[in-house]
């Protein structure tokens, strides 16, 4: 990744923080009751809601994509190991070449 990239992920990062707060702050007053299933958690700010939805978010995607990013290396790795196999084998043909030709020009 670039710089340039890497600023305009972060000011992204920056604006959803900056949104989130100040959604958090405009609704700072409310309490709102979370129903999980098998209880209920009640009087809970909202504040605390919106950024603990937010932050299971995102681990919920790094859950997802942490497998398909592992698999995604690996191939790499794969790839790189035939990648050297093949200049290996194309710098020995070329190293056998140059002993045939010295080989053939001492004769």
């Amino acid at each position: 990744m670039n710089k340039k990239t890497i600023a305009v992920r972060a000011l992204i990062g920056v604006v959803v923080v900056a949104a989130l707060a100040l959604f958090a702050s405009a609704n700072s007053g409310q309490s709102v009751d979370v129903r999980l299933g098998l209880f209920t958690l009640r009087g809970v700010s909202l504040p605390v809601v919106i950024y603990g939805a937010a932050i299971v978010g995102m681990l919920l995607m790094v859950a997802v994509s942490l497998r398909n990013d592992l698999r995604t290396r690996q191939a790499l790795d794969h790839y790189d190991k035939i990648a050297a196999d093949v200049l290996g084998s194309i710098n020995a043909d070329e190293g056998e070449e140059e002993v045939m030709e010295e080989a053939g020009g001492k004769s």
